[in-house]
């Protein structure tokens, strides 16, 4: 009898593309309001630390969805590690957020009633940079398809919660460091346009390669 070689499939296209496709399409929301509604470099950090606080909530929601489906002792971990969670990354988000506008919100009134009102700063650079409302609605839009993603392909079961809880440190602690320092750098070059797209650039780089590095285990169940 002749057998047959089967040769390893290929992960197929989709997969592997509509993930970086998506982060490419979110990340052209802000370098449009770069390029065409003059946002400022407070207005464009300040929105990636939205995206933080927005990225934050789903991890929250993440870990209750898993105690929700596989239930038993996950209520137990999700609680202990949720409230953690809260405490801590609400801590660690409110100090970042503090820093920028200390750091890019200057003595304008768009900082809110003082430098801890973040809420009140949020609230005024809605108002006063055109488009920016939109480029939170996109970060918000992009998030529940991801946790969408998370429960359709089975994660919700495997996740560990210690490692979901702690995995979006790494993303404030790296990428935004360099965004910092990166907008740091243009306030003394006066804000150019073409500082701020660069800087835009090398977020949208970075939400590509985790794009990319999702996708790789869902391809790879394809194959």
């Amino acid at each position: 009898m002749i057998q047959r070689i089967r040769l390893p499939k290929v992960p197929t296209l989709s997969s592997l593309t509509w993930p970086v496709l998506a982060a490419i399409a979110i990340n052209l929301v802000p370098l449009a309001g770069v390029l065409f509604w003059g946002w400022s470099a407070f207005a464009l950090i300040f929105l990636y630390w939205l995206e933080n606080v927005v990225i934050g909530v789903r991890t929250l929601a993440s870990m209750i969805a898993n105690a929700a489906v596989v239930g038993g002792i996950n209520w137990l971990g999700a609680l202990f590690f949720g409230a953690f969670f809260t405490f801590h990354y609400g801590l660690f988000c409110f100090g970042h957020g503090i820093f920028v506008v200390a750091l890019f919100g200057g003595q304008t009134a768009v900082i809110g009633d003082t430098m801890l009102d973040l809420v009140g700063a949020a609230l005024a650079l809605f108002a006063q940079q055109s488009g920016l409302l939109i480029g939170f609605a996109s970060i918000v839009f992009w998030q529940l398809v991801q946790f969408g993603l998370f429960i359709a392909r089975g994660e919700v079961r495997r996740v560990n919660l210690l490692e979901l809880m702690g995995a979006p440190y790494p993303r404030i602690i790296a990428l935004h460091a360099t965004i910092i320092f990166g907008g740091f750098l243009l306030l003394l070059l006066n804000q150019p346009v073409w500082g701020l797209a660069v800087l835009s650039l090398v977020k949208m780089t970075w939400d590509i390669a985790e794009a990319r590095k999702a996708a790789q285990p869902v391809a790879a169940n394809e194959a």
